[in-house]
Order: C-alpha cells, then sequence, then structure tokens
C-alpha cells in the first residue's frame, strides 16, 4: 500500500477515534512510514526533532503508543534488544542480525496456519524471526 494512502488510513482513525491530527502526529508516522529499519522511539523522536525541534520525547511516546493501539504500526520485539516499531501491520517474518540487531521484513510462505489456541493462548497474529549476520556485519569480519 502506498504511503499516500497510509496516511490517509491515519488521518481517518484519528477522526474515527477522536484524535487530534497534529502536525507532530502526522511527523511520527511519516517517519515509521519510510523507514524500512524498524526504528525504535528515541531514533523516530531524532527524527522528527529535525523538522519539529520542540517536540518531546514523551510525545512520540505517546504517539507510538496510540498508532500501535489504533493498529497503524506494530511492535516488534525481542530478547535483548530495544522494542522496534513497523509500519507494516501485514503478517509477515523478520531477519534480525545477531551482531548489530539490524532488522528486515522478509516474506515467504511457511505452507502454516497458526491454530487459534496454543496452550490456553489465544493467537491473534503471529511472526516469525529469524536470526543470523547481515551482510555488513558479515563484510566486517573480513
Amino acid at each position: 500500500m502506498d504511503r499516500k494512502k497510509k496516511l490517509g488510513q491515519f488521518i481517518e482513525a484519528c477522526r474515527h477515534s477522536g484524535l487530534k491530527i497534529t502536525p507532530q502526529r502526522v511527523a511520527v508516522y511519516e517517519v515509521l512510514l519510510t523507514r524500512e529499519d524498524h526504528p525504535t522511539v528515541e531514533d523516530i523522536y531524532n527524527e522528527v526533532k529535525k523538522k519539529y525541534p520542540f517536540v518531546s520525547l514523551a510525545t512520540v511516546y505517546r504517539t507510538v503508543e496510540t498508532l500501535e493501539e489504533l493498529g497503524l504500526i506494530r511492535k516488534v520485539a525481542y530478547w535483548g534488544s530495544s522494542v522496534r516499531y513497523d509500519a507494516n501491520t501485514s503478517d509477515h517474518h523478520h531477519l534480525i542480525c545477531v551482531q548489530c540487531g539490524a532488522i528486515r521484513d522478509v516474506e515467504f510462505c511457511l505452507d502454516w496456519t497458526p491454530p487459534t489456541n496454543i496452550q490456553g493462548y489465544r493467537v491473534h497474529k503471529y511472526s516469525l524471526h529469524i536470526y543470523g549476520v547481515c551482510p555488513v556485519c558479515q563484510a566486517k569480519e573480513n
């Protein structure tokens, strides 16, 4: 889905939820739409601050939480790392570098449908994390 359409969905979701459409909220969402590296809140804050120098880190945290609650972004968390965020909300998987922590989306068919209930847990969505060493870190090894 293109960026313009996703921004339209964001504006509609804000209106439907009674949230103001502030320039800072739009800027946070735009950062997430344009970055494929699954940024942390601090990364998003540093990017937004370039355009809006007076934005606070707390505002960015609240905005990211709101975007997640609205279903416009997904949290990508794995053991030993800061939480990252992804504007790609479709079911997909992640490649994670064990050396630098880089995360990239990867899509492939597992030919598997998760059960609706696992050990008493009601399943809502799923994601597979594949750990390895990215090309940049491999180049540094040589």
